[in-house]
């Protein structure tokens, strides 16, 4: 069986917070709050070798589009995504 570490369960707790923080900024219409956990969601999923979350949460960045832009179709469904990429692990 893999142990695991006590500083990877905080990671991966902290990222979960991340991904909650993200998907609310989304539902209260903070577009930029959410693309900035969605950045900081990718740093530490490319940090921890999570390739899967990594490809899930670059899929949130291009469909979250750059500050102050309309965000495309799909961007809530790819947050879900994420969060099961999330728990996935």
């Amino acid at each position: 069986m893999k142990m695991i570490d006590q500083e990877t369960i905080l990671r991966f707790a902290q990222l979960n917070v991340e991904a909650m923080a993200m998907n609310d900024a989304a539902l209260a219409d903070d577009l930029d709050e959410a693309r900035s956990r969605a950045h900081l969601i990718r740093v530490a999923a490319e940090e921890m070798g999570l390739a899967g979350v990594l490809e899930v949460a670059d899929d949130v960045i291009v469909l979250l589009r750059p500050p102050g832009t309309k965000p495309l179709p799909g961007y809530g469904h790819a947050m879900l995504r994420l969060a099961k990429a999330l728990t996935a692990h």
